[in-house]
């Protein structure tokens, strides 16, 4: 039986005082899979993601996560206590540390966790799965390369061993070669349960590595579908991938 994760029903939202960015959102995230959120620019795709982290207080509607203490309204919540929840947030920014070394950068993802030894355990597995960071350790963030940096960015969230990640924007900024590896660690993180909701403006980078597609326009879902299916709807390949119908 699939188990929901995360579900937004009927969430709006916007900045301050300003007019409502996204409305009536209904989206449900399940168990281990990708969900990438696609349209144009100003849909409100990362709008939905900072609404789900807190980062903006959703003024209707309901955010259910499943957490390991059982389904929490996280509409209202402050963002530390998302996280705390298993719920973590990889801005466009992505955030790093880069005055802070590998290791401190490590250090500080897991700063909630009290249990010190706990924390030591989790550091040596992300290390095991990122061995290229345990040989810069020592190394300040800034001072790596894209690809190592966003080894860091994966090991920071994964630290915490989250059940959902939101993640704005994997490969802004990037080179490809280092966009393909930021989707392999996204797929590799999915394939052991995670489940994970991307916002992606390479839509059809995005939509390869993920198994459903939502599409946004004008701060309103427009459609969901698999992500195959959206990648070879008409209208997705003339509006949003660039192609053109002859």
């Amino acid at each position: 039986m699939t188990e929901c994760m995360l579900k937004l029903e009927n969430v709006v939202a916007g900045y301050g005082y300003g007019p409502d960015i996204i409305k009536n959102i209904n989206l449900e995230l399940n168990k281990g899979d990708i969900k990438c959120i696609i349209g144009p620019n100003g849909a409100g795709k990362s709008t939905v993601l900072k609404a789900i982290a807190g980062i903006i207080k959703p003024r209707n509607g309901a955010v259910v996560f499943n957490s390991e203490d059982g389904d929490v309204n996280l509409s209202g919540m402050e963002t530390y206590k998302i996280m705390k929840t298993g719920l973590c947030f990889i801005p466009q920014d992505r955030s790093l540390f880069t005055t802070l070394t590998v290791a401190e950068n490590l250090a500080m993802a897991g700063y909630t966790l009290t249990d010190k030894q706990e924390l030591k355990i989790r550091t040596e597995e992300v290390l095991e799965t990122f061995p290229r960071l345990k040989e810069r350790l020592s190394q300040y963030a800034g001072t790596m390369s894209g690809g190592e940096q966003q080894q860091l960015i994966f090991a920071r969230a994964i630290i915490l061993k989250p059940r959902v990640i939101l993640i704005d924007e994997p490969s802004l900024g990037l080179a490809p070669a280092i966009v393909e590896q930021a989707f392999q660690h996204i797929e590799n993180i999915a394939s052991k349960g995670v489940s994970i909701l991307l916002v992606e403006q390479n839509a059809r980078r995005g939509l390869s590595s993920s198994n459903y597609g939502t599409v946004m326009d004008l701060g309103e879902i427009v459609f969901e579908k698999d992500a195959s299916e959206v990648l070879n709807d008409d209208r997705i390949q003339e509006l949003y991938l660039g192609k053109r119908k002859k």
